[in-house]
């Protein structure tokens, strides 16, 4: 009778060891570090998406991806932990959309760095490690936004999910500062529910969020400060600056060279100042001079390839034109979709240059 409690503690304690066994350092790894890549080719969803495709609580999988062993012990005998559930989930996740295959008629199913790419990160890096506002200027198609997701999933694998790099999109409804405000509010401290408090309150919660982390923000879609009918644009940008000069954290806008443009009129010139030697300017395919930043005909040829496109003629004339890239990839999408190809004779048939 006694030995049978005792081959019962030990069954019970080795079985409470085995529900303790944290998961595979690596294998955590390989599974945030591909959610990071799945985030990057669809920017529009966020983990909750993911989450709901792989059958996991979405708060749960955000806290896994921060800490694998959140969710080390299991909550009743004979259970595997959470944190292996979450895995398991994301391996089977996984496993289908690699069986599924790339589709082509998504925007962006094939990833190319490009010499925009590479200077889109640079000047985000530069923002960052100098705590200094830096605009990010390039034509629209070139890959800006691209480059930032590539950025973003770099510093997520590299510095892990709670990496301190926060993003807000521009667009013609949220040109004030209280607008603003609470986007940045909300892509930081991760909540929605900012609309209500007065700047002043606003300014410093983010302030009070971000110190110490050496983060960046990024912007983009920045040229709506530059819009001309919203007179607070240009307000905005003032205001923005406080967080950089109290090296909160650096901020990198992306836009297409309006900002700038407007920025050069004498009554800016203060703020102008503040930015003008930080700037990166990124021309079209072969509009690069004095050893500027631009696209080259070996990013067009490296966009091809990853199509199969070979008409290296017909793709440069497309990525000359305005939408450069995204004009090129596009016309590649609708070939694939009406005739199963993009060689000559299909993109012909798309469009003549």
């Amino acid at each position: 009778m006694i030995q049978e409690k005792e081959n019962h503690f030990v069954d019970s304690a080795w079985l409470f060891a085995a529900q303790q066994t944290p998961l595979d350092t690596e294998l955590w790894k390989a599974l945030r570090d591909r959610t990071a890549d799945e985030l990057k080719k669809n920017p529009g969803q966020g983990v909750e998406t993911i989450a709901r495709a792989a059958g996991v609580d979405p708060e749960r999988l955000d806290m896994w991806l921060r800490k694998p062993n959140c969710f080390q012990s299991a909550r009743r005998v004979g259970e595997k932990p959470t944190s292996f559930l979450i895995a398991e989930a994301l391996e089977r996740y996984f496993e289908a959309l690699d069986k599924a295959g790339r589709n082509p008629k998504d925007r962006c199913p094939f990833r190319v760095e490009t010499s925009v790419t590479q200077a889109v990160i640079k000047g985000i890096e530069l923002a960052r490690f100098m705590r200094e506002t830096v605009l990010i200027d390039a034509a629209s198609g070139l890959g800006k936004t691209e480059s930032v997701n590539e950025y973003i999933a770099r510093a997520r694998k590299g510095e892990g999910f709670d990496c301190p790099v926060w993003t807000i999109e521009l667009n013609e409804y949220c040109i004030s500062p209280k607008a603003i405000l609470s986007l940045i509010c909300t892509s930081i401290l991760g909540e929605d529910r900012y609309e209500s408090r007065p700047e002043f309150e606003l300014s410093r919660a983010i302030l009070g969020a971000t110190e110490g982390k050496n983060g960046v923000l990024i912007i983009d879609e920045g040229q709506h400060t530059a819009d001309a009918t919203k007179r607070l644009g240009m307000s905005i940008l003032n205001g923005l600056r406080s967080f950089p000069d109290k090296g909160a954290f650096g901020i990198a806008i992306l836009g297409s060279g309006e900002t700038y443009r407007r920025l050069k009129t004498a009554k800016y010139a203060q703020l102008l100042s503040r930015v003008e030697d930080f700037r990166v300017d990124i021309a079209g395919l072969g509009q690069g001079k004095n050893g500027q930043h631009a696209l080259t005909e070996n990013d067009v040829f490296a966009v091809m390839s990853a199509w199969g496109a070979e008409d290296k003629e017909y793709c440069l004339n497309a990525a000359r034109q305005s939408g450069a890239l995204r004009t090129m990839t596009n016309i590649f999408r609708m070939s694939m979709d009406l005739y199963g190809t993009v060689d000559s004779a299909a993109l012909r048939k798309i469009r003549r240059f």
